[in-house]
């Protein structure tokens, strides 16, 4: 293999698929990114057998060839030399040879034959959703998945696909979030229904990054894919789908509410967050009461004091005193670009439901906490 390419394109192209490097794995290989010089470029891969990503770096190939590096050093090595053309090589012992101006490295390689090949997704039903939709309903689910590995199904994103309505879910079991968002019209055998991994969907989100053209979703038995379309650095990502029977979700979503509190998102996710100070110290328990026309917001700590905050709300259906966990609060406000939400409620130990003002296609369910 011999070719020259640009520094600051190889290392994009490094840092992208570095981010499917595992650091935990007891195969060195995986340690490595598999580098392929074709005819108008290098491709590159990167996999711990969960997740693969490839993208490509155009370079002038002047001899195909394969070998892989080690993914931490290459990139240490790249982010320190000069922002020049680099010159690749590899030998008969899987070493690479970098020359950048007056700098000479050699990294130790391994056999590119022993690097395992990304799976094929296989019976996969596909669609494409705009860049922009597909990141901003990652990031308005992904905070609800759970960190607990004794469930691993929670531990993913439910997508739903019903060849209308693409969906996402998320849950820990204490809180629930649901976005969906109109694609087109395919006639489908089936509903997909398919739970992908949170770090894949993280992945994700930072790939589409910028992006502002359509993304290729392809889904599959046990893998699912995902491709900027038009994208010159062709970059593609794969990851397997976790298994096992996703929660019923539609049966906690309160179908009415008796109580319904409107607040200006920004004012009420400032108070919260201020009030949530002092209830660091007791499991982020906030109690919400209303008062007339102001939402009272309140929490006591024997080791750090008391906050009380009063925003505006306007209020349908009676007085109601309830507590939440400050956090869960914290991160459903946090994304929602509305300027004001709703807080639906029932009973102060029953699921509330936040929702957007001006939305219908993003909800999240809160269990309240004990009051006492």
């Amino acid at each position: 293999m011999k070719v020259t390419t640009s520094r600051k394109e190889l290392l994009e192209g490094v840092q992208t698929v570095a981010h499917a490097v595992s650091g935990r794995s007891s195969l060195p290989i995986l340690q490595h990114i598999h580098l392929n010089a074709e005819e108008e470029g290098i491709k590159l891969t990167a996999t711990d057998l969960e997740i693969g990503i490839e993208c490509f770096v155009p370079a002038a190939v002047e001899m195909p060839g394969e070998a892989t590096v080690p993914a931490r050093l290459t990139q240490e090595v790249l982010s320190s030399l000069p922002d020049a053309d680099i010159k690749m090589s590899d030998d008969a012992t899987h070493a690479v040879q970098l020359l950048c101006e007056r700098s000479e490295y050699k990294l130790l390689g391994l056999p590119p034959v022993e690097y395992p090949s990304l799976p094929e997704v296989s019976d996969a039903t596909g669609f494409t959703v705009p860049a922009d939709t597909l990141k901003e309903m990652i990031k308005q689910t992904i905070f609800a998945v759970s960190t607990e590995e004794t469930r691993a199904i929670l531990t993913g994103v439910l997508v739903e696909y019903d060849g209308v309505t693409l969906r996402m879910v998320a849950t820990d079991t204490h809180r629930l979030t649901v976005r969906s968002h109109p694609v087109g019209v395919n006639a489908l055998e089936a509903p997909i229904a398919a739970v992908i991994p949170a770090r894949a969907m993280n992945e994700l989100a930072r790939i589409v990054g910028d992006y502002e053209g359509e993304v290729e979703v392809q889904i599959g038995k046990n893998q699912a894919c995902f491709r900027p379309l038009d994208d010159p650095r062709r970059t593609f990502l794969i990851t397997r789908l976790i298994d096992g029977q996703f929660p019923a979700y539609q049966r906690v979503i309160p179908t009415a509410y008796t109580k319904r509190l409107t607040l200006a998102t920004e004012e009420f996710l400032r108070a919260v967050r201020r009030a949530s100070l002092v209830a660091r110290d007791i499991s982020n328990r906030l109690i919400l009461s209303t008062n007339g026309e102001y939402l009272i917001i309140e929490a006591e700590s024997g080791q750090s004091g008391k906050a009380h905050e009063e925003v505006e709300v306007v209020r349908e259906g009676d007085d109601i005193t309830v507590a939440f966990n400050a956090r869960y609060l914290i991160d459903v406000l946090n994304v929602i670009d509305s300027e004001g939400v709703h807080l639906e409620l029932t009973e102060s130990l029953r699921p509330a439901v936040i929702r957007p003002v001006d939305q219908d296609n993003y909800l999240c369910v809160l269990m309240p906490m004990a009051l006492t």
